[in-house]
Order: C-alpha cells, then sequence, then structure tokens
C-alpha cells in the first residue's frame, strides 16, 4: 500500500507541494498543533526534494552553490544554508548532510531535479575545475521523507531503532535499517526526518502509528506549519518574498560564510553589508486577542509617519498573544519598542517588536538521558523531576526529624529497676 492511500483512507485532507501528493490536515489545527507542543506528530514530508552529489570534487562544487561553508561538516553530520542567485537574493533554503561518499542536498522548496539543475549549471564549463564529480542525481520522487516532531520524537524512535537514537546531536543523521534518520527541525522541538524509499516509508508510517499510541501521538498535514511557523518564525518564499529576498533584510545574515571561496551571490552580497540596508523584518507581539486583528499589508506607523508595514499577524493560543513579522525602514527596526502603532482599518492598534523566535519550547525541559512520556519511574520533564526532588527532600528531612524524635525519646526514658 502507498503512503497516499494510508492518507486518504483515514481521512486526510490532500494538497500538493512541490508537486507532490501530501496530507494538508489530519485533525483539526488545534489538536495538531497540541501534539506537536506536547507529545509527537508525525507529518508525511514528501513533498521535500532530496539530490545526491558524489565525487571528491563534490564539497568544492557545492561549495561555490550554497552560502555556507560546506567544508565544515563531516561524515554524518548537516548543515542548514541557503542557495542565492547572482544579486544575492534567497533562491531557497536546504540542509545539507554528508553521507558517507556523497552529499544529500535536501530542500522543502525545491524539488530534487530542480536541485541537480542547479549543480549541473555550476558545474557546465568548469569540468576541469571539478573534474571529479561521479555522480548528480534526483532521489526523489522515489525517496519519500517522514517528519516526527515534538517533545518525545525521540523516546519513540528509539524504541524503534536503538537507544543511538537519543544521542543523536542537532544536525546530525545516522543509518537506521534501509533509512537515512536526520535529526533537523525549524520549529525548536524534537525534530527528526526519515527519509528512504517511499514504499518503504508507508510500512514505517504504519509502524511509528501503532508504537505512537502510548505517546499520545497524532497524524498531521502540513496546515500544522501555519502557527508552528508564527511562534518559530522561518524563511518561508510565500510569506516573505513580496517584501524582501535579502539574507540581511530577514536577519539570516547568519546563514553566509562571507570569508569562504567564492559563491554565487556572494559580491553582491558583500557589497550589501557594506553599503547597508533599508529595510529589515523584527517580530511583534500585543498581548491576548488583538480586536482588530493586523493584517499584511497594514501600514506600522510612528508618530504619524509611516515607518513600515506588517508581513503576517496571527493569535497563539499557547502564549495567549498576537504575533507577527513587521518589515521596517533600518533606523526603526529593532526589538523592545513599545510605541509602534498599526493602522488597522480606522484603528490603530499599538504593538511591541520583539525578536524571534517567541515559543517558550517544551522540548527545553526534556532530557532523553532523564525523563519520559510512558516509563512512569522516571520524571516527563525537568518541572516534575524538581518536584520530585523537592518531595524526596521534604521527606528525608521529616524522617530525620522523626528519628531524631524517637531517639530523643528513648534517651529521656527513666531505666527500669
Amino acid at each position: 500500500m502507498k503512503l497516499s492511500d494510508i492518507h486518504q483512507q483515514n481521512g486526510a485532507i490532500m494538497g500538493e507541494r512541490n508537486g507532490v501528493a501530501v496530507p494538508l490536515r489530519y485533525f483539526d489545527a488545534a489538536a495538531e498543533h497540541q501534539a506537536l507542543r506536547k507529545n509527537i506528530l508525525l507529518v508525511d514530508y514528501s513533498h521535500f526534494g532530496i539530490a545526491s552529489v558524489s565525487g571528491d570534487s563534490a564539497w568544492a562544487l557545492l561549495n561555490q552553490v550554497v552560502s555556507g561553508d560546506v567544508s565544515s561538516i563531516r561524515d554524518e553530520q548537516a548543515m542548514y544554508s541557503l542557495i542565492l542567485d547572482r544579486d544575492g537574493m534567497i533562491v531557497s533554503d536546504l540542509y545539507i548532510a554528508c553521507d558517507d561518499e556523497r552529499f544529500l542536498l535536501i530542500s522543502e522548496w525545491m524539488t530534487g531535479e530542480a536541485l541537480c539543475q542547479l549543480l549541473r549549471d555550476r558545474l557546465a564549463g568548469n569540468e576541469e575545475e571539478f573534474d571529479e564529480i561521479e555522480t548528480i542525481e534526483s532521489l526523489t520522487p522515489d525517496w519519500g521523507t517522514l517528519h516526527l516532531e515534538g517533545p518525545y520524537a525521540w523516546e519513540l524512535l528509539a524504541e524503534l531503532y536503538g537507544m543511538d537514537v537519543i544521542g543523536l546531536p542537532f544536525q546530525e543523521h545516522m543509518h537506521v535499517d534501509e533509512l537515512i534518520l536526520l535529526r533537523s527541525g525549524k520549529h525548536g522541538e524534537f525534530s527528526y526526518k526519515l527519509m528512504g524509499p517511499r514504499d518503504e516509508l508507508a510500512d514505517v508510517w504504519r509502524q511509528l502509528q501503532e508504537a505512537g499510541e502510548k505517546f499520545d501521538l497524532r497524524t498531521g498535514g502540513l496546515d500544522y506549519q501555519r502557527l508552528a511557523r508564527l511562534e518559530n518564525p522561518c524563511w518561508e518564499p510565500g510569506l516573505f518574498n513580496d517584501y524582501s529576498r535579502c539574507p540581511i533584510e530577514l536577519q539570516m545574515q547568519w546563514t553566509v560564510r562571507y570569508d569562504k571561496d567564492q559563491f554565487t551571490g556572494q559580491e553582491a552580497i558583500g557589497e550589501r553589508v557594506e553599503q547597508g540596508v533599508a529595510q529589515r523584518a523584527v517580530g511583534m507581539t500585543i498581548a491576548g486577542r488583538s480586536e482588530p486583528m493586523p493584517q499584511r499589508g497594514d501600514k506600522v506607523l510612528l508618530n504619524g509617519e509611516c515607518i513600515g508595514e506588517v508581513i503576517v499577524c496571527d493569535y497563539s493560543t499557547d502564549l495567549e498573544a498576537s504575533l507577527g513579522r513587521l518589515m521596517l525602514r533600518n533606523a526603526w527596526a529593532w526589538a523592545d519598542i513599545d510605541c509602534y502603532q498599526v493602522q488597522c482599518g480606522d484603528a490603530l492598534v499599538t504593538v511591541n517588536t520583539a525578536a524571534v523566535p517567541f515559543a517558550r519550547n517544551y522540548s527545553f525541559l526534556i532530557n532523553p538521558s532523564e525523563h519520559s512520556y510512558v516509563d512512569s519511574t522516571r520524571p516527563r520533564d525537568l518541572l516534575q523531576q524538581f518536584e520530585w526532588q523537592r518531595i524526596k527532600e521534604e521527606q528525608e528531612v521529616a524522617e530525620k526529624a522523626a528519628q531524631e524524635q524517637a531517639e530523643q525519646a528513648s534517651a529521656d526514658k527513666p531505666p527500669q529497676a
């Protein structure tokens, strides 16, 4: 049975991204978001394009295509990077994984074949420089990706694939059965991608569902990303491209290694660093549910002067606040400013600028070596661990006091005649 058949039989609402049919949702958005933040959410991410490049020159070719430094990763390591055009503008983001004698390119927004074409275009006319390229091939759509995300995703995967999963660092991967397990994500929770042949992933989906019942796992679709990425913002072309594709303006300059050898867009973005930018994206918050709610394109005002626009805004039940992103003129693009207003029709709504991300991720309170969702002998999280420790210490104090009281009573008892 195919993955798509499983989704349709279980009532998933299907859609398409990157030309691949994937679920948009299984349950209501609140239930899927709750699983993401408190338990485990299982999603079909087979819209991710995956390409492979191998050969001794593979890293050097890649290094001219992406903004990060590929030479910094070793076998079983991965990195997050950007593909830029010649003007230094974002084409896509991607993960690059060093997998033995090849590199894997993994992109949410590009097909495997499109990734391959970028490499071929860079190689064309430079074959002598990169004379040890062996293969450039797309692994999708034959391959797919399952995504597990949530505070206890590690525990479920360790049950299926062994305890090595628990020690898998962020941005590293391992081979499990015939699949690749990559720990990576954009929403602040424990997050893993299982990549491999789509036919095998159908069986794995069922195994994960069955084993995940005791973890209160939920299946979900891509619509969950809307709220997750409101709370933990990341790059999305549909959200930002109308405003900017510049990494500096989008506060993503950390993805660019300016000091490495030549890469596409290097000169343009270097000039932009020297000259400065006219605008920058910043976070915004409003306590509670804003009425009215700022909308995309609404003007941001300071003393009646327009200094920018709203990119996105919506309400987060978890944080009990309205959250969003603004694109502001550079002079005013600072966090912790509380005097800006948004023109919402005839109303003015005061907003606070803020650094991102907004979410206080529950995963930060969980240590896989100490906590468990299913083992009742271990605390579920750091807070429960502290509470158990407090109770234990109080019991020890009480027992010690009782023992001292008994010893004192014995010492005060008169000797028998």
